[in-house]
């Protein structure tokens, strides 16, 4: 499904004779995706992704993404690290777009039923995602390079005026309700709270478990940017503690705090503030939810998402406050 770039098993020898992983054994496409097209390559010296990069992520961003990777592996987080050509670089070109290929990393992801949501995860998942996560922070907090994230608080109203005039024909009423609840989060929101540059995307197909339950690694960076370390937190719990009903799961959510301050206590001031970032979360998917649902083209490879499953957990956030 997303695999938009064609490469021939020639074309990839080819450009594999610009680094030091030796020669092709095999090559598969990886469907799963939805911004680039990736492919496993088997070479003689292992097993490596490469990703091609499509219209939908800006070039100018990728030097950001890779550093950022570089990083957490030399950190300890084990995440796709680049791998440098002879040249020494890590952004190179292949079927003129521009490419990067990456350690394959072990283990596996939670698999999507027919409907997109994840009927398998249990609370050990979620204790586990919170570990992860909290790890991902303390790794993160000397990065110094900062990438404005395009898709937080603060670009809400801009995001949501691409399409505002659309709603009143697909929803009765959406228009005004988001439009309350984006006024309300810029009322609330704060910035003086602990950031580092975060993942913000952490959801199941993008944490990888071992055999034995534990999480193994994290995968697409492709969001990611400098904002508040409990939005992030936020994100990760809209995205594993409901079920295929859009039922909220106390157990699984006490889960993920409880592994995330097994690593990084959270302070009292982030804990006051969670419940407008658990609702904030929920309404940034929601909006993009909205804006691929109008935008996204008919003939396109990508799966668009119901934006109804955000407007639920929206409303369920929202009524906490």
């Amino acid at each position: 499904m997303a695999v938009y770039t064609k490469v021939s098993s020639a074309e990839i020898t080819q450009h594999l004779k610009d680094y030091n992983l030796g020669e092709l054994v095999a090559m598969h496409e990886i469907i799963d995706g939805i911004d680039n097209s990736n492919f496993i390559l088997e070479t003689q010296k292992g097993k490596f992704i490469l990703t091609i990069f499509e219209s939908r992520i800006n070039k100018n961003d990728l030097p950001f993404f890779v550093n950022f990777k570089l990083h957490l592996s030399q950190k300890g987080i084990y995440c796709p690290a680049p791998i440098l050509d002879n040249q020494g670089l890590a952004i190179t070109e292949i079927k003129n777009k521009k490419s990067l290929i990456v350690t394959f990393l072990n283990g596996t992801s939670l698999k999507p039923r027919q409907d997109g949501y994840y009927e398998t995860i249990t609370p050990q998942h979620c204790f586990e995602v919170g570990k992860i996560s909290a790890q991902l922070h303390v790794a993160a907090q000397d990065f110094k390079v900062a990438r404005d994230n395009d898709l937080g608080a603060a670009h809400f109203a801009k995001l949501f005026n691409k399409f505002a005039h659309l709603l009143d024909d697909y929803q009765k009423d959406l228009r005004a309700e988001i439009e309350q609840n984006i006024a309300f989060i810029n009322k609330n929101w704060r910035v003086d709270l602990p950031s580092c540059v975060a993942h913000l995307d952490l959801f199941p197909d993008n944490v990888f478990f071992d055999q034995f339950g534990k999480a193994s690694g994290v995968i697409d960076f492709y969001f990611s940017a400098r904002e508040l370390m409990i939005y992030d937190l936020a994100i990760a719990v809209n995205a594993w503690c409901f079920d295929h009903e859009n039922n909220f799961s106390e157990e699984k959510f006490r889960e993920m705090i409880r592994g995330y301050e097994s690593i990084r206590q959270l302070s009292a001031a982030e804990k006051d503030f969670l419940a407008i970032a658990l609702f904030a979360a929920a309404m940034r998917f929601l909006l993009t939810r909205l804006h691929d649902m109008f935008f996204t083209a008919k003939d396109s490879f990508v799966k668009i998402k119901n934006p109804q499953e955000y407007l639920a957990k929206s409303r369920f956030f929202r009524a906490k406050l």
